[in-house]
């Protein structure tokens, strides 16, 4: 059986997804980090990733961006910018498609929470600081913006390696009993 992009919910996934989502926008008000006003490290990709990982990356898209309008409006640092929900959607999107395939080896999903923080780094670093340089002017240059990010986002490729990494018996689990309730019958 393929995995889906668009997985059919029951109504006990639509509850695990809204405490996923709870999860998620506690984690970006109470558990980020800031270095300045634009600058941020935030713990919620924990709960974006495995939202990603259990129902795929349109799921994890969503709650990633609806982590950062939570943020947003319960932790204001500044406006709601719809540019940089777009960007969280599609980083949490990438966290879905590297998870697509269920059931990795150690060494499969070691490699690819890897290549998948890379991918991260990469998402976070241009695109957005692309995005806060080039088009809101927050910073003079495209580099100046680069440059002050750098120390954040060698900070967030390190945590995503080693936290991802260390949550993979979680991550097992979490699919074993999903997989084990998406057989049993409905009643």
């Amino acid at each position: 059986m393929k995995k889906s992009f668009f997985p059919k919910l029951k109504v006990r996934d639509i509850c695990i997804l809204g405490l996923l989502m709870a999860v998620t926008a506690l984690l970006s008000v109470f558990c980020t980090f800031r270095l300045g006003t634009v600058v941020k490290i935030p713990l919620k990709f924990i709960s974006v990733f495995l939202t990603a990982v259990l129902y795929g990356p349109l799921y994890g898209g969503i709650v990633a961006a609806a982590g950062d309008l939570f943020n947003c409006i319960l932790a204001p640092s500044g406006p709601i910018i719809p540019q940089i929900t777009v960007i969280e959607f599609i980083s949490g999107f990438a966290f879905g498609v590297f998870f697509l395939k269920k059931n990795l080896t150690r060494t499969d999903y070691t490699v690819r929470v890897i290549i998948c923080a890379f991918l991260q780094l990469f998402i976070d670093m241009v695109i957005t600081t692309a995005v806060f340089s080039l088009w809101l002017g927050w910073y003079s240059t495209f580099v100046a913006g680069f440059i002050v990010r750098i120390p954040a986002g060698v900070v967030k490729l390190i945590l995503h390696i080693v936290i991802l990494i260390a949550i993979y018996p979680l991550t097992v689990t979490l699919s074993r009993l999903k997989s084990k309730e998406a057989s049993q019958p409905n009643e």
